[in-house]
């Protein structure tokens, strides 16, 4: 049996509780991208709440503007007070923190690792870094780096500038390493031609020769910033088919977290 001081924390955790305002975010709950608008016995049926319990929820949360009726068969749809709540959220959430539960999503899908990366000199540094069951490249940790002529988050960095952008940056590379970027520059050039035709960019073995990766660009909307998203398989797994598949999820991933980067450049 629970001592008393443990009856008396339960006790207070209860007093604390208040019910109608769990049951009003339970509503809030329903709504989502599959479900963008719902009636009251929609909301009924999800909560399990009694449906004049609903009617008097959302009739507050009319009132409140965190939902609005949407047609004449009174459907209901998230007011603008909800999305200004997600997006004092996003802009107060680090960028790494946002992206790791999506970007473990598709390194545990693929078997593959992802990673969040910025540009520091000739190199990108991992902001974030994900694996899935097959461990690629160990050694590569949040704050590790890589040079940005052959890799894949580099190549996807050149393809998110700018064309005067990407003189000065080839020009600066050159300058650094002359012998490298002419290795690399066909490599780029046919990436950078494959980015125009679908989004991504490819890297077959170029950073490490048993490892193939994809990429995209990750800007605001101002491109004020500018990041890039990539994972990279073992090349039995990461095949042309498997390269194609991940770059279409780095794709979305990469426009969701372009909005937060907007979100947090403007507030």
């Amino acid at each position: 049996m629970p001592n008393s001081a443990q009856e008396k924390g339960e006790r207070q955790k209860d007093r604390q509780h208040v019910t109608a305002l769990a049951r009003g975010l339970q509503v809030l709950r329903c709504f989502g991208a599959g479900r963008l608008s719902l009636g009251t016995s929609d909301i009924a049926k999800l909560t399990g709440l009694p449906q004049p319990t609903v009617w008097r929820l959302c009739h507050t949360l009319i009132e409140e503007g965190y939902l609005v009726r949407f047609d004449r068969n009174d459907k209901l749809r998230l007011g603008i007070p909800v999305l200004n709540l997600g997006h004092a959220s996003i802009a107060a959430t680090p960028i790494a923190e946002l992206a790791r539960p999506s970007m473990q999503d598709i390194a545990t899908r693929h078997q593959g690792a992802v990673s969040l990366g910025a540009r520091r000199g000739d190199g990108m540094i991992y902001l974030q870094r994900c694996q899935g069951s097959q461990i690629i490249l160990k050694d590569m940790i949040v704050g590790s780096q890589v040079p940005i002529l052959c890799s894949a988050t580099g190549w996807a960095y050149i393809a998110g500038l700018e064309q005067a952008e990407r003189k000065v940056l080839f020009n600066e590379l050159r300058r650094s390493d002359a012998k490298s970027f002419k290795e690399f520059i066909p490599k780029i050039t046919h990436a950078l031609t494959n980015y125009a035709q679908t989004g991504y960019v490819i890297n077959i073995g170029s950073l490490h020769p048993q490892i193939n990766a994809v990429a995209v660009p990750v800007a605001s909307e101002d491109r004020s910033i500018l990041l890039s998203l990539s994972s990279g398989g073992i090349k039995q797994l990461f095949n042309a088919k498997k390269l194609k598949i991940v770059g279409e999820d780095l794709k979305k991933l990469a426009l969701h977290l372009g909005a937060a980067l907007t979100a947090q450049t403007t507030t």
